[in-house]
């Protein structure tokens, strides 16, 4: 996940796109979803998300804030903008929303999503796509359906304590901001 923190040059470049304009991917589902002026987080790929790869890459390593970093932060951040160019149109602009969506945050949500994803990440790989499952299934769900669910015998039997509260943490968090 692409944040200031971990990429600072690529989060914040300066560019500005207005709320109704869409990536020029031309893909009708990987629409950015900007809140209020710029700079925003992404706003580095969303200006650079449309060169080769060879040329991004020549942008971010042009970029002040870029060489500035330690070189190992710098590979590192290389190594994000490979994976993120070799994704499909929608989870980056899935990609792109979050990183939106967090910037909104109080720094008190931001932390609690922090928390949250770490904990997720945490959890084996095979966990991690069950957690991911419920959470695409509850998250649409009104809070008192939701909070039924999560108490379920159904979910008590396949979900630990902790895992239903790391789902109710997600879930909470993703309804407060929307």
């Amino acid at each position: 996940m692409f944040t200031s923190g971990t990429l600072p040059c690529l989060a914040y470049g300066g560019w500005q796109q207005h709320r109704n304009e869409s990536p020029q991917s031309g893909h009708p589902n990987s629409e950015f979803h900007l809140n209020g002026p710029g700079p925003h987080r992404g706003d580095w790929l969303r200006q650079n998300g449309n060169l080769p790869p060879q040329q991004q890459e020549q942008q971010l390593r042009q970029d002040p804030r870029f060489r500035n970093l330690p070189p190992e932060q710098q590979q590192k951040l290389l190594q994000r903008l490979r994976n993120f160019d070799n994704l499909p149109p929608n989870d980056k602009a899935k990609i792109l929303n979050r990183m939106e969506m967090f910037e909104h945050l109080s720094p008190s949500q931001q932390q609690t999503a922090q928390g949250l994803f770490q904990r997720y990440k945490a959890l084996p790989d095979d966990r991690q796509s069950r957690v991911k499952q419920a959470y695409r299934q509850l998250r649409d769900l009104p809070p008192d359906q939701r909070r039924q669910l999560l108490n379920s015998n159904e979910y008590r039997n396949n979900f630990s304590d902790d895992e239903r509260e790391l789902l109710r943490g997600m879930t909470d968090l993703n309804v407060q901001n929307h």
